[in-house]
Formats: structure tokens, sequence, C-alpha cells
């Protein structure tokens, strides 16, 4: 039974620790609890891997646009860069492309955590 919850993981986590996970299960004592919980971490794991992809593909559209706003209203700053404080418009691209810029590097730990989490 165990073999057939242990599908349910993406493939990444089988390769890791597929035979670790089947061996503890088989030697525990606690045989019905584990297997709860290896459903509910196989599930839990599931659910990262659906709602992590789409974030990564709005964030990087979403920080493509930004930059591509920021460098459109520096283009028509006079003094370039050192410009942007003193209008709202180019302070608000930039604003706007840091904030993406960092809702993208948190989507890229979390997977890499996603990717990374121990074994239950």
């Amino acid at each position: 039974m165990i073999r057939w919850l242990l599908y349910l993981y993406p493939a990444w986590f089988r390769r890791r620790y597929g035979d670790e996970l089947i061996d503890l299960v088989a030697r525990s004592p606690h045989h019905g609890r584990d297997v709860v919980n290896v459903l509910v971490h196989a599930g839990r794991m599931r659910w990262e891997s659906i709602v992590i992809r789409p974030w990564r593909y709005v964030t990087n559209a979403a920080l493509a646009a930004t930059l591509f706003g920021l460098g459109y209203t520096i283009n028509d700053l006079a003094s370039g860069v050192g410009e942007i404080h003193r209008h709202w418009w180019s302070t608000f691209a930039l604003a706007a492309f840091v904030v993406t810029a960092a809702a993208r590097t948190a989507v890229a730990i979390a997977d890499a955590r996603r990717q990374e989490s121990p074994a239950p």
C-alpha cells in the first residue's frame, strides 16, 4: 500500500526519498498513523507544486512588464536615472519594479525550499 501512496509524491521526491520512506513506514509500530501522515504530506507537496508554477509565470510576466515600464519612464526623463525622485510616475514605476522583483524572489525561494524539503 505504501508503494501506491508513494506515487502521490512528485517524481523528484520519489527518486530521492522513495526507498527510505517505504522502509521507514514498513518498520513503524504506528503503521496506520504513518500512512495518514504520508498521505497528508504527499497532498501538501502536490498542492505546492500546483500553486508555485503558475505564480512563477505570473511574477515573470509582471517583472518583464514593470521593467519595460521603468525603462519607458526613464527614457522620458531629461537627466536620466538621477531625476526619478522628482516625478511621481517614475517613482511609481521604480517602486512597482522593486515590489515585483521581491515577489519573484520570494517565489524562487519557496520553489527552492519545496524541492529541498526533508522527508516526513
